[in-house]
C-alpha cells in the first residue's frame, strides 16, 4: 500500500517536472515579482522628496487646502500629504503646476488670499518652489 503511494507520488512529479520547465518558470515569475513588491520596487519611480526648504513653505502656505485635511477639491488637483505615492513624472508635472498658479498668482484663490494674507508665499518663495520644480523635470533623453 505505502508503495503504491510512493509510485503514485513520483508519476504526478514526474509531470509537473517534465513540463519544458515551464511549470519553474512560473514559480520562478511569481516569487521575484513578491520580492519586487515586498521591497518596494514595484516599476514606479519614487519622486524625489519635497526639500525640508520647500516643505516649510508648503506648510504655511498650501497644506490647509492641499492636506490630509483639505476639502475635495482642492484634494482633487493636489494631495501633498499624498506626495510620495506621486512617480517621479506625475511629481515633476505636479511641481510644474505648482510652479505656474504661483507665478500666475492664482494660489492661494482670492478669497483666502484677502482672508488669510500670511498663506501668500513671497516673490521669494515661489521662485525658489520654481527651482525646485524645474529640478524634477526629467533630463533630455529620459522617459
Amino acid at each position: 500500500m505505502v508503495l503504491k503511494y510512493f509510485n503514485f507520488k513520483r508519476k504526478i512529479m514526474k509531470k509537473v517536472f517534465r513540463s519544458d520547465g515551464l511549470y519553474w518558470q512560473l514559480v520562478m515569475i511569481v516569487i521575484f515579482a513578491n520580492i519586487r513588491i515586498a521591497s518596494g520596487q514595484d516599476g514606479k519611480e519614487q519622486p524625489s522628496p519635497i526639500p525640508e526648504n520647500i516643505n516649510k513653505i508648503f506648510q504655511t502656505s498650501c497644506m490647509p487646502c492641499h492636506g490630509s485635511n483639505g476639502g475635495m477639491m482642492p484634494l482633487a488637483k493636489l494631495n501633498l500629504s499624498k506626495w510620495v505615492e506621486y512617480g517621479s513624472s506625475k511629481a515633476a508635472d505636479k511641481a510644474s503646476l505648482i510652479c505656474k498658479v504661483l507665478a500666475e498668482e492664482t494660489m492661494p484663490p482670492r478669497s483666502r488670499r484677502k482672508s488669510n494674507p500670511e498663506l501668500i508665499p513671497t516673490k521669494e518663495q515661489s521662485e525658489l518652489i520654481c527651482k525646485w520644480a524645474g529640478s524634477l523635470k526629467p533630463k533630455t533623453g529620459e522617459k
